[in-house]
């Protein structure tokens, strides 16, 4: 384990989250004995640890993480039995989300016998793509489908039927994370 000596972050200019660390170089390794290469993890205690390879001793190291990596996901769950044509299962507004890059993960399927694939995810009015969708009879967890977008944090992300469907009830969620 690296032995750290101080810890406090700092905003730069630039939004990334500066987290500067001293720490013992004379075991470079910090003790890591599971043959894992990642220069930032946790290990099974739970602890944070850091693998740095070169500095000199007692050195400053300055380590970077974007502040979207501390947020957390905005989700949403909707149902709709026996939409319209283009009319919203599910729904994150316009405004909920601020001007980013996120992964989307949309989740649908139907509890009520409908029309296969007849759902899409949207960002605004824009079509962002046509989602696969289990029909009622299947058993077992539906897949997550994720998309990476760009958001101007003034549109809302929806999933809707692509046509109307009278005996369908539909299910669909949305979970946004910021990643940039």
């Amino acid at each position: 384990m690296a032995r750290v000596g101080s810890f406090r972050g700092v905003m730069t200019t630039s939004g990334l989250l500066t987290l500067p660390a001293r720490v013992d170089t004379a075991d470079p390794t910090g003790g890591f004995t599971d043959q894992f290469d990642a220069a930032l993890s946790i290990d099974a205690n739970g602890r944070t640890r850091v693998f740095l390879a070169s500095g000199a001793a007692g050195a400053v190291q300055v380590i970077a993480v974007t502040p979207a990596i501390l947020a957390n996901s905005v989700g949403n769950r909707g149902t709709a039995a026996a939409p319209g044509a283009g009319a919203a299962i599910v729904t994150i507004a316009a405004g909920s989300l601020p001007a980013g890059t996120y992964d989307v993960q949309t989740q649908v399927y139907l509890t009520v016998a409908g029309t296969a694939n007849n759902m899409q995810f949207q960002r605004g009015a824009t079509v962002v793509s046509a989602l696969d969708v289990l029909a009622a009879a299947v058993t077992g967890l539906p897949p997550f489908q994720v998309f990476r977008c760009v958001l101007d944090g003034a549109t809302a992300l929806s999933v809707n039927a692509i046509a109307a469907d009278a005996a369908g009830t539909y299910q669909a969620q949305l979970i946004a994370t910021r990643i940039a």
